[in-house]
């Protein structure tokens, strides 16, 4: 039995059918792709689903400790002023008001017939939030046009505290104001000044 010769149709049909494997590969690997890019893009939604949710909770946790500070800070604060020479008689929650930068909110007011102290209560207090807070005290006067002929001072509160915010907070003439056995307290020292705005 001979063998018959290859000719260049052979190799042209070789050619042909590598070329449509190659194609039907191809073609495979593009609907593979595809079918992992859908369950990657299901996956992703559905992994944003759970952050979004997570973070919800989260939030919702750490809003009912600033809460629960705040009802801490809200009865001693009459205790803690007035061993400060501020003689407060009257207390209030979650004070907000308007200028024309828009609306401010003060977690605990405590005031008397010609001062004031504006009280911003965190959980977990850090710099960024002095910071936040100083504006804010910044544009008490203007909002709270009542206010405008008292001396405003500034106390901040929190749970767990940031070294740092500690200090620029003293510095700024801020109160502090920390959980102290069953109550919380003012706990700067005998040389502190609060500044009045």
């Amino acid at each position: 039995m001979s063998q018959r010769p290859v000719t260049i149709d052979d190799i042209f049909e070789l050619f042909r059918e590598s070329e449509r494997q190659r194609k039907e590969q191809q073609r495979e690997f593009e609907q593979s792709l595809q079918e992992y890019r859908k369950t990657s893009e299901q996956e992703m939604a559905e992994l944003k689903k759970i952050v979004a949710q997570t973070n919800k909770q989260v939030g919702g946790i750490t809003s009912r400790w600033g809460e629960f500070v705040e009802n801490l800070v809200r009865p001693a604060a009459v205790r803690m002023f007035r061993e400060k020479g501020i003689e407060v008689h009257f207390t209030a929650l979650r004070v907000e008001a308007q200028d024309e930068k828009g609306s401010i909110e003060i977690d605990v007011l405590a005031e008397n017939t010609n001062e004031v102290v504006a009280i911003e209560v965190k959980s977990h207090l850090e710099v960024r939030d002095v910071k936040r807070f100083l504006i804010t005290l910044d544009r008490f006067k203007q909002a709270l046009l009542k206010y405008q002929s008292y001396k405003l001072y500034g106390a901040i509160a929190g749970i767990k505290d940031d070294e740092r915010a500690d200090e620029y907070a003293t510095q700024e003439g801020l109160f502090l104001i920390k959980p102290s056995g069953d109550t919380v307290a003012i706990v700067n020292d005998r040389n502190f000044v609060a500044k009045t705005w």
